[in-house]
């Protein structure tokens, strides 16, 4: 009966340890991937913007072109 109680109490511990390194390692993979998602979605809407500001430009620049021309004439 002591080693029946003796051997519940190591399989509780060694289970509870397992299940935290398991947490530890494999859980937080989940945590990291989704941080790099975000970061992902973020870089993407920087660049889309900084597309727009460049397309915004170029327009730009066509206007103020049309107008000195304009202006010349």
């Amino acid at each position: 009966m002591l080693y029946l109680l003796f051997g519940t109490l190591v399989g509780i511990v060694l289970g509870l340890n397992i299940a935290f390194l398991y947490r530890r390692f494999v859980g937080s993979k989940g945590k990291v991937e989704q941080k790099l998602r975000a970061e992902i979605r973020d870089l993407e809407k920087r660049l889309r913007q900084k597309d727009d500001y460049i397309a915004r430009a170029i327009k730009s620049l066509k206007q103020e072109e049309e107008n000195r021309k304009k202006g010349a004439d």
